[in-house]
Parts: structure tokens; sequence; C-alpha cells
């Protein structure tokens, strides 16, 4: 009995020392082989996640799986466009054909007793030159008035100073002199005949007549 026990214990010895030894040699083969085999399915290796398929080997039958095609995204690129150059068209200069120089609100006003030009009259000479410049033939008579208040020969005096000098502006904007002639009617033409002083303000004033075409 005692040699059983005996061969017992030296049995559980070896069996020990054997399992020992097959441990100390083969721990790397053994850790590889149960950390690649993976049943069919999904698993992990090394933080990397895995689809495993069937395999003729059963050491690794996993497959890393396709990585998605990750297609890059191309910045929109806004086109630029040429602004296509426009030219600028000259400035047409207006119609003159049907311009009326003689007519009563293209006459020039002065303010009272005097004969200086307002930026409203300047405005207006400038018409008139572009219109006679374009009726090269033609010739006008500049006539200076005055409301009824002082004496006729003062007011005789004033329209000529009142004709004279429209003629001057005009002159420097390239209108022969030849083609301005310059009269004075004082106080003895009025076109508003009131006691007031809006009509003494229409009465102060150069008309102009086309004398000759």
């Amino acid at each position: 009995m005692f040699k059983k026990l005996k061969i017992t214990i030296i049995s559980n010895l070896i069996v020990r020392v054997f399992m020992i030894a097959f441990a100390v040699i083969f721990p790397a083969s053994v850790y590889a082989s149960s950390a690649l085999n993976t049943p069919c399915g999904s698993g992990s290796f090394a933080g990397t996640s895995y689809l495993s398929t069937p395999c003729s080997s059963s050491y690794n039958c996993c497959i890393a799986p396709n990585e998605p095609v990750v297609k890059k995204v191309q910045p929109v690129v806004k086109k630029q466009i040429k602004k296509a150059a426009v030219s600028k068209k000259p400035v047409i200069t207006k119609r003159v054909s049907t311009y009326n120089i003689s007519a009563n609100y293209n006459d020039i006003r002065f303010p009272y007793n005097s004969a200086m030009l307002t930026s409203k009259d300047i405005a207006i000479l400038h018409r008139d030159a572009e219109y006679l410049k374009h009726n090269k033939n033609v010739v006008v008579q500049i006539q200076g008035n005055c409301d009824r208040r002082g004496s006729e020969a003062y007011n005789m005096a004033l329209g000529w100073r009142r004709a004279n000098i429209a003629k001057s502006y005009l002159e420097k904007l390239g209108i022969s002199g030849n083609r301005l002639k310059t009269v004075s009617f004082g106080k003895e033409k009025p076109i508003c005949s009131a006691h007031t002083l809006s009509c003494y303000a229409i009465n102060r004033r150069d008309h102009f007549v086309i004398v000759s075409k």
C-alpha cells in the first residue's frame, strides 16, 4: 500500500513537472494561438476590429475588414466671373432742334435794381449757347427789360446793362458777338401790368428773339 501511494505521488510530480516545462517552453505559441483564434463573426486584435470568415487554417481565420474608401471632397471653388468691360457710352448732347430760345420760360430774370446773373440765369445761357452752336446761322436779339418803378432814363440804362451782360457771357461760351444783338426797352414793354412784387419780378428780364436764320 505504501508503494502504491509512493507511485501516485511520483506520478503527480511528473505530471506537474511536465506541465510546468510545457508552459515554460511554449508560452508564446499558446498566447498567439489563443489570441488569434476567433470564431467566425466579429472580434478584435491589438485594438483593431476584425470580421472573421471561415478559412482552412484554424490558426488565424480573422480577416481585417476592408477600409471604406473615403472620397476627398474637393472644395467648391467659385469661378471668378470676369465682368465684361462695359465701355462707357459717350455723353450724347441733348437734341436742340426743338429748343425754343424765344420762350418766356427761357428768359433771364434779374433781382431788383441789378444786372447780375444768378445760377438759374447761367444754366439758361448754357442751353442757349448749345442751341446757337448747333444752329450756326441763327442771329438773336437780346432784349433788356425792367419793371415799372424808377425813371424812364434809369430803366433804359439798366436794360442795356442787362442785355450786354448776357451777351458777354455767351461770348465766353464761344458764341460770336456778331450773332448777338442787344437792345433795351427799359420799362416800355412789360409782360405783366399788375402792381405786385411778383409781377415786377417777371418784368425784370432778358428776352431772346431770333432775328435771322
